[in-house]
């Protein structure tokens, strides 16, 4: 069981760091900054030549979640506190809303209706990363406090 905590916690760990720069810059007040260079790294990525973007596109969702399924279920597994319990069952629901607001704007953009530059919602993206980064910590917390 030992592996399998320290699981959860190299992911709540990578989630931390990650989350947390982009917590950071919203924290500053000015994450439009970091966004519009998210949002035009991303574009570049799907627009360049060699390969198919529907592909490195179809990967990169399938990749997301994984790895998030991976999280909640070691999460849900492995974290009986009646607290964390309510925390990540509300953090999987805001992540399924998150789910289907990408999946809704990917098919948009197979289908032509929006450039790759309109295909993240940011405020659900900013809900997303601050839901995240506050989770991740309090997993990290509780494995230090608790296990």
């Amino acid at each position: 069981m030992d592996h399998v905590l320290i699981a959860l916690g190299i992911l709540a760990a990578i989630i931390f760091i990650v989350y947390g720069i982009y917590f950071a810059t919203i924290l500053r007040g000015n994450p439009q900054s970091m966004e519009g260079e998210m949002r035009e790294a991303f574009a570049l990525w799907l627009e360049k030549e060699g390969g198919s973007s529907r592909l490195r596109l179809s990967i990169l969702l399938l990749g997301s979640l994984l790895l998030e399924l991976a999280y909640f279920v070691l999460a849900f597994s492995l974290l009986h506190n009646p607290v964390m319990t309510i925390l990540t069952l509300i953090l999987a629901g805001e992540e399924l809303l998150h789910l289907g607001v990408v999946i809704n704007a990917v098919s948009k953009y197979w289908a032509g209706k929006i450039t790759a530059r309109q295909i993240f919602n940011w405020i659900i993206e900013r809900v997303s990363a601050i839901f995240f980064f506050t989770h991740a910590f309090l997993v990290l917390i509780s494995i230090l406090v608790f296990h």
